[in-house]
């Protein structure tokens, strides 16, 4: 019987295996940090856009403290964290006003590649 080389196929056998494994190890936590990142980016566009409703609910209060820009929208270039915000009032039919007696606050929060947004009521 001739057992030359058997070892060295039992060698390349691990071998395989091991580097296959790491593959996907490699794969998984690349996934994971990118999925991560979504989440991240998702949280920050969230609280912007809540940024923008609470900004237009104070800007519409009685303490205002600079007069309401016409149409009523403010746009935050960057909150600090690479986060932004579009925010206006808009009537029932969902357009753009200038008058914060329309009872609807439209905020779009994104950062990154993710775009959140929020509706509020106001009185």
């Amino acid at each position: 019987m001739n057992n030359q080389g058997i070892a060295l196929l039992i060698t390349m056998l691990l071998l395989g295996t091991i580097i296959a494994t790491s593959f996907g190890i490699t794969v998984l936590t690349v996934n994971q940090t990118s999925s991560t990142r979504l989440i991240d980016d998702s949280i920050s566009a969230i609280f912007a856009a809540d940024s923008g409703i609470e900004k237009m609910m104070f800007s519409c209060s009685g303490d205002k403290v600079s007069p309401l820009p016409s149409p009523a929208k403010f746009i935050s270039s960057d909150m600090g964290n690479g986060a932004s915000y579009v925010v206006y009032m808009a009537d029932n039919s969902g357009i753009e006003t200038d008058d914060c007696s329309d009872n609807t606050i439209k905020s779009y929060g994104s950062k990154g590649t993710v775009h959140r947004a929020f509706q509020a009521g106001y009185p």
